[in-house]
């Protein structure tokens, strides 16, 4: 920062006291104008009483700030009878700006049901980012003790990550029948799911 005393003439202030584009003219006590330089790309002016002009140009505090955002749908049905992982049909990608950053993952799964076949159907779901399990973030939805049909509507999963990657990366939900029978459901009845991924400054 460069502060520099402004003489002032009867009828106005020399233009000459301006050595650059975008130089500020400030003050550094009363009836003392001073010129204040301009800052670095990206810096902000902020009030800063240790400084002369009691004005300095700083960087931004960096984090919290949501650097893209990426939004997937399916209202595709997709059906299991078996304890296996099987795709919901729910993804998107996304690639990071910096490996710093990280992933607010927000998953709305709808259309969860399970058949009349069998009392203990039920539907298991998990949150994936390529090949790795991140979290299961349901357990036994839409279980009965009776053998008839139930249908719950959706469910909802928010989860941090820190996927480390400028590469692209995929985030999916699998889902599973835990009873290992027929029948369970998701995006049941046209119902759309929905993944919405935030990239967050660290």
């Amino acid at each position: 920062m460069t502060v520099g005393r402004i003489p002032s003439v009867e009828g106005g202030i020399q233009p000459t006291i301006f050595d650059a584009k975008a130089d500020l003219l400030t003050a550094t006590a009363n009836d003392t104008p001073a010129r204040l330089a301009v800052g670095t790309n990206g810096q902000v002016l902020t009030a800063d009483s240790t400084a002369g002009t009691g004005l300095a140009w700083a960087t931004p505090a960096a984090g919290g700030k949501v650097l893209q955002v990426v939004y997937g749908t399916t209202a595709t049905a997709a059906t299991s009878s078996s304890s296996t992982q099987a795709a919901t049909n729910l993804t998107a990608s996304i690639t990071p700006s910096l490996n710093t950053s990280k992933v607010l993952v927000l998953v709305a799964q709808t259309g969860i049901a399970k058949n009349a076949s069998n009392a203990s159907n039920s539907v298991d779901l998990y949150l994936y980012r390529g090949a790795t399990q991140l979290l299961q973030f349901q357990n036994s939805a839409a279980h009965t003790n009776t053998a008839v049909r139930n249908d719950i509507g959706g469910v909802s999963c928010n989860y941090l990550d820190s996927p480390a990657t400028t590469s692209s990366t995929t985030y999916s939900t699998k889902f599973a029948n835990n009873n290992n029978t027929a029948e369970v459901y998701v995006q049941n009845g046209g119902g759309a799911s929905t993944i919405i991924l935030m990239e967050i400054g660290a």
